[in-house]
């Protein structure tokens, strides 16, 4: 038996519970169904035997000893046996206590996270959310009530699911692609429990941990097991090793971490020459990085992708057997691409590459044993933490005087990155019609690979360089080749393809074919990007763009101990990484589109359709975009909301983001400092805030301090919206369409005299309301306020204390939507508050 055919086992042994959820009425274990199937489907002997025998059974019948994994044993069997074990850690929580349900349905993942857990007190919150029986295909989907999704887990939803798995997984035969069947298996049991034994007035007892990551994680770790016990037991074929593979006290695993630093710097600091597509380019850059360190590391280590716990952001983190050949490949990866960056990129960017052995003990709760994995993932982030703080120390050691070197007097500098180059490559003009511009090797890759990003659909990795004509990015002395179709990625002599946000079965046909989601949303000019121009010229009312920054609050805490110790379990920490990977690296893009089939997107002004907006960098937990600048303010909003349902309203899974308004002429590197400090004010704020308008300059000072408004938690944003913003626009503004802004009844100068009342409120704490009476009096005068009936009750809205904290962000909201295009509204008493 070939170590394919143990991975393929590994991700079918638990086939026969989808099938025998869909027929009403079976007299079979899930083991007896599913090698059936798997036999209908003509895979017989090899893989089929690990779904008939990966438990060890009672021994009270002859039918069960046929079943039991220790009647006929094989060093295979038990190797799937032993890590089924130790990825169902969660399941003797329940101390043989219920009853199994086949109608239970899948509750969220998030619904057990809370910071307030106590060593043998879980603090759970009640936020319970499920999920109905479905696909991964589709609109974006929010875990909902238990009645709801209960209905939807019948016999009929089951067959359901069920005839559309068969149709596609017939595809993939005979060859049975792993990488395939991974999105296959993927797309159809990510909402499936991976067990419904149910303990009566325990919501906790709920499975969270869906089928899908339940075989993911199985066939991790029996690919590590293997290749262990075979690197390690030099009598592995003739004899069975039944104590060996089932020693949990040996450290025969590693969790592998990655962490590029540098990223923010080497993404944002580039001259505005370079425009949004370098931008977005370099971005893209980084995230094929770590694919392609990714890559590198299961390709030596012989792994399938089932070992990839999490990857985004510009971090990784792999389950790896502990063996000496597999330590060597990260010594050598290491010295690898940290040589590339170094001599390069100049050293911009850095890998911090680190592991942590453990023991089978580890996959199991705390309480019976003394280091969980929760344990290890935060001494492994500790490790990679204090490596970026010796970066290329080895590269030093070796050439010392390359550290030091300077340029040469015949160098120049890098019209985009702003390093030194002996070699400068002449680029024609910019989009933006500036002159022509000269860069180094590097960046005259990235520039062309952002032409063709806009309408990627593969990534081909291959070692041999693409026929002339077709762009390409190098890597080392791996070549990667953005294709927009099969057309030119026929061309390519491609080792492996990243096929891009896709579910579909065909894309994956493909020898190679892997799936890689990437937040890539753009809003489109011809073929390509959009330029900040544009974008200011498109947006409504001021000429203005707007970047936002956002991230999820507390996420290392989470991960640390955000699940209670008894629930702290590989599978879990698995499904918890995969579900905030697909919020922000593929169900951003559909939230972005601005047509919401499951969600309502925020709309001030009348109009729906998509977002003018560019998704420049969206990680694993964290995004940044720019956009027309009432698109990135409204949009906000929706990412905030969706990510909150997404989530099951749980107040210990937030998210945080700061945004800033610009001439589109600002400074690209100093606009992403802005909205960083932005978001850092939110999350100063108690976290689960958003920061609005931010600027460096403070709007006033108090007691020599200074003042920064328009950051609240989100509650109160929405509050802001509920009470002041949208009654204003909807009832006493109306759209002027030729020119793609509101007007409103009352004059600019009453909204800036409504600010300065704000400010004396803040300023000063003395009495506001006799000075905004008199304020609002006199606005009242006018005879297009006096027949209008939102007018009273909206000056009412004003009136109350509650409301105070938010008018000078709804102002300055307000303003920004009535201004014509260019002018800037910094004339009289606006200067004094914008």
């Amino acid at each position: 038996m070939n170590f394919s055919d143990i991975i393929k086992g590994a991700l079918l042994h638990d086939i026969g519970k989808f099938i025998m959820r869909a027929n009403k009425k079976n007299n079979k274990t899930h083991q007896e169904i599913g090698a059936g199937w798997l036999e209908e489907q003509g895979i017989a002997g090899t893989i089929s035997v690990f779904a008939l025998r990966h438990h060890h059974m009672s021994g009270k019948n002859a039918r069960h000893d046929q079943l039991d994994v220790f009647s006929l044993p094989t060093n295979e069997t038990l190797i799937v046996y032993e890590a089924d074990n130790l990825s169902s850690g969660e399941r003797p929580e329940k101390k043989g206590e219920g009853k199994w349900q086949a109608n239970t349905p899948l509750m969220s993942v998030f619904s057990k996270i809370s910071l307030e857990h106590k060593p043998g007190k879980p603090a759970y919150r009640n936020c319970w959310h499920y999920h109905d029986l479905g696909s991964s295909e589709g609109a974006l989907r929010f875990p909902g009530k238990h009645d709801s999704a209960q209905a939807s887990c019948g016999p009929d939803g089951y067959s359901s699911l069920l005839s559309s798995f068969k149709e596609e997984f017939n595809k993939l035969l005979p060859e049975l692609n792993i990488d395939a069947l991974l999105v296959l298996l993927e797309k159809y049991t990510s909402y499936i429990p991976s067990e419904t034994r149910l303990v009566e007035g325990k919501p906790e007892s709920f499975p969270d941990v869906s089928l899908f990551d339940h075989l993911k994680t199985t066939a991790a770790i029996a690919a590590c097991l293997y290749r262990y016990i075979k690197e390690t037991c030099p009598d592995y074929r003739e004899n069975l090793l039944k104590d060996k593979i089932l020693d949990r006290k040996d450290p025969r695993y590693m969790l592998v971490g990655g962490d590029f630093s540098g990223v923010q710097k080497f993404i944002y600091t580039i001259s505005s020459k370079g425009a949004l597509k370098t931008l977005r380019a370099r971005s893209f850059f980084l995230e094929l990085l770590t694919e392609h360190v990714v890559a590198e590391i299961l390709e030596r280590m012989n792994l399938p992708r089932a070992n990839i716990i999490y990857t985004g952001g510009g971090r990784f983190y792999l389950l790896a057997p502990n063996t000496s050949s597999c330590r060597e490949v990260l010594k050598q990866i290491d010295i690898e691409i940290n040589g590339l960056l170094y001599y390069t990129y100049h050293g911009q960017l850095y890998l911090a590459l680190e592991k942590v052995e453990f023991t089978g003990e580890a996959f199991m709760p705390r309480e019976r044993a003394g280091r969980d994995l929760a344990w290890l993932w935060g001494e492994l982030r500790s490790l990679l933490t204090k490596k970026k703080s010796r970066k290329f120390s080895e590269q030093i050691a070796a050439d010392p005087d390359s550290f030091w070197l300077p340029a040469e007097p015949g160098d120049k500098v890098c019209d985009f990155c702003h390093t030194d180059s002996a070699k400068l490559i002449p680029l024609r003009k910019s989009e933006e019609g500036e002159e022509t511009i000269e860069v180094c090797q590097s960046c005259r890759q990235l520039y062309e690979l952002g032409d063709d990003l806009p309408n990627a659909k593969y990534i081909a990795r291959s070692l041999v360089k693409p026929p002339q004509g077709i762009p390409y990015l190098t890597i080392g002395t791996t070549y990667y080749t953005v294709c927009s179709n099969e057309e030119v990625l026929d061309k390519l002599n491609a080792q492996a393809v990243y096929v891009l946000n896709s579910w579909s079965c065909d894309d994956y046909l493909r020898p190679g074919a892997v799936q890689l989601f990437i937040g890539a949303y753009t809003t489109r000019q011809d073929r390509g990007y959009k330029s900040f121009d544009t974008l200011a010229k498109e947006a409504a009312g001021a000429d203005r763009i707007g970047i936002m920054r956002m991230d999820v609050d507390n996420l290392g805490t989470i991960f640390t101990r955000g699940l209670p110790e008894s629930g702290r379990t590989f599978s879990r920490l698995t499904a918890l990484s995969r579900s905030l990977t697909q919020f922000f690296k593929f169900y951003i893009n559909e939230i972005c589109e601005g047509v919401g089939e499951n969600f309502s997107p925020l709309r001030l002004l009348s109009g729906k359709g998509r977002r003018n907006v560019t998704i420049v960098y969206a990680g694993g937990d964290d995004l940044f975009l720019v956009g027309a600048w009432n698109d990135v303010a409204e949009l906000s909003f929706d990412i905030a909301d969706c990510f909150r349902r997404y989530t099951g309203q749980n107040p210990d899974v937030t998210i945080s983001g700061g945004m800033v308004v610009q001439d589109a002429k600002y400074p690209l590197y100093k606009l992403a400092d802005l909205a960083g400090e932005a978001e850092e004010r939110a999350k100063d704020n108690g976290r689960d805030s958003i920061s609005l308008f931010y600027t460096s300059v403070p709007d006033f000072t108090r007691d020599g301090r200074p003042i920064f408004t328009g950051t609240f938690k989100w509650s109160e944003a929405n509050h802001l919206l509920k009470e002041l913003l949208t009654p204003a626009v909807s009832g006493l503004a109306k759209q002027i369409a030729d020119e793609n802004r509101l007007e409103f009844l009352f004059s600019k100068n009453f909204m800036h005299k409504l600010a300065a009342v704000t400010d004396i409120w803040r300023r000063e704490g003395k009495l506001y309301l006799p000075r905004l009476a008199y304020t609002l009096a006199r606005e009242s005068e006018h005879k297009e306020l006096k027949n209008n009936g939102a007018w009273p009750e909206w000056k009412q809205k004003i009136y109350d204390i509650k409301n105070i904290t938010y008018l000078r962000t709804a102002v300055t909201w307000m303003d920004l939507l009535s201004r014509r295009g260019a002018e800037d509204g910094r004339n009289e008493e606006s200067a004094k508050w914008r």
